[in-house]
């Protein structure tokens, strides 16, 4: 979640008049989009894709169908954010969409500069495009790229804003303009040394943000998924509310069982409010799922879903199997990242000592120990492995 997420999040629907009375596109089309949204959520990309690209032809003057098309590009990219290789892979056409569609967005505000589907959809487009500046840039990485990202958050923010005034009330636009109200208070707390790259933020209200998404999730006529989504998000990252976000997921989870980010996001709820026996059922899914190649099963998620499955295991106080779990996600964190050292590996050798220190492999747990100090840090875990180089690790 970072800069520019708002606008990526919000436009799902747009008008054809400046009522407050919102429709994506004409009667006859909503069946289609609908149909779309099914195959999307569930990934059935070429079916989407067929589907949107009939709206583009039906109305080429109209942007919605090209940003839905860019819609699809971007939950290619969703299931694995981690991943850089289908990043690159679909980053070029989801540029080439979006830019298509603030061509036809800027079309129609020169005729009229209160044009709400323009303004929507213009905004929609800069959000995403800043959205992906910043995916997966964490840290450092994260102080680099904010500034370009800034850039069209900044221009978004204010054309989502006359785009509200148009449509105060409208359930749809209340996912963006919730997320602004929301993250403009909150990414400067939880990243405070991005506080200069973030001062164009207006003031904004967690629990306010919090009670607009809420809504949004609830009544939208279009928008309702990718606000429940974004809720997940906000609940996991910022809010630690595991037992509302649970809920959620088994919601879209039901919905849409083809998801696999629903599916994650069910999994690590139910780790996260201490539900170990389907969190150890949910984890053992996807590594089943990545096996069998199903779709946005991908191996990136078979690391998380080995480490979690070891920790729960030591918790539960099956050792042998929690140890042979952390070994594959050290071995599988070696395979996808080479010589880069993630929190994945790092945390995979330190869980792995502890593991033998309650097996009382103390020779085999002080080689771990020394093992994480060999590693890059990206937590704690240098100074927890200089502790328990001290003191064997007890539960």
């Amino acid at each position: 979640m970072a800069l520019g997420v708002a606008l990526a999040m919000a436009a799902l629907i747009a008008p054809v008049s400046s009522s407050a009375q919102w429709v994506l596109l004409e009667k006859d089309a909503d069946a289609t989009v609908r149909g779309g949204f099914d195959a999307l959520y569930n990934l059935r990309y070429d079916e989407a894709d067929t589907l949107f690209t009939d709206l583009t032809r039906a109305q080429p003057d109209h942007p919605a169908g090209y940003f839905l098309l860019a819609l699809v590009d971007w939950w290619r990219i969703v299931p694995n954010l981690d991943d850089n290789v289908r990043l690159e892979r679909y980053s070029e056409s989801f540029h080439t969409r979006l830019d298509k569609v603030i061509e036809i967005s800027d079309a129609r505000l020169e005729n009229n500069p209160k044009d709400i589907v323009g303004l929507f959809f213009k905004g929609a487009a800069l959000g995403y495009q800043a959205r992906l500046k910043i995916l997966n840039a964490t840290g450092t990485a994260a102080l680099v790229q904010w500034p370009s990202a800034a850039l069209d958050g900044e221009e978004a923010l204010g054309i989502l804003r006359e785009a509200q005034a148009l449509a105060p009330s409208n359930s749809d636009i209340l996912l963006g303009s919730g997320l602004f109200m929301y993250m403009s208070a909150a990414l400067p707390e939880q990243y405070p040394a991005a506080r200069p790259v973030l001062g164009f933020l207006p003031p904004g209200d967690r629990q306010i943000g919090l009670n607009m998404l809420r809504i949004s999730a609830k009544k939208a006529a279009y928008a309702n998924v990718e606000a429940k989504y974004a809720l997940l998000e906000v609940l996991h990252g910022f809010e630690k509310s595991y037992g509302e976000a649970l809920l959620i997921a088994q919601e879209l989870n039901a919905k849409y069982p083809g998801n696999p980010v629903f599916y994650r996001y069910l999994a690590k709820s139910y780790y996260m409010t201490s539900d170990f026996v389907n969190a150890d059922t949910a984890y053992a899914t996807i590594i089943r799922r990545v096996l069998a190649r199903e779709k946005g099963y991908e191996m990136t998620m078979a690391r998380q879903a080995l480490y979690y499955l070891g920790d729960i295991r030591m918790r539960t106080g099956n050792l042998e199997s929690a140890a042979k779990h952390f070994q594959q996600a050290i071995e599988q964190s070696k395979r996808l990242d080479g010589s880069e050292e993630t929190s994945w590996r790092v945390l995979s050798v330190l869980k792995l000592g502890q593991v033998y220190d309650l097996m009382g492999r103390r020779n085999d747990a002080l080689r771990q120990y020394r093992a994480v100090l060999d590693l890059d840090d990206n937590s704690n875990a240098h100074q927890k492995a200089r502790d328990f180089l001290q003191k064997p690790y007890v539960r």
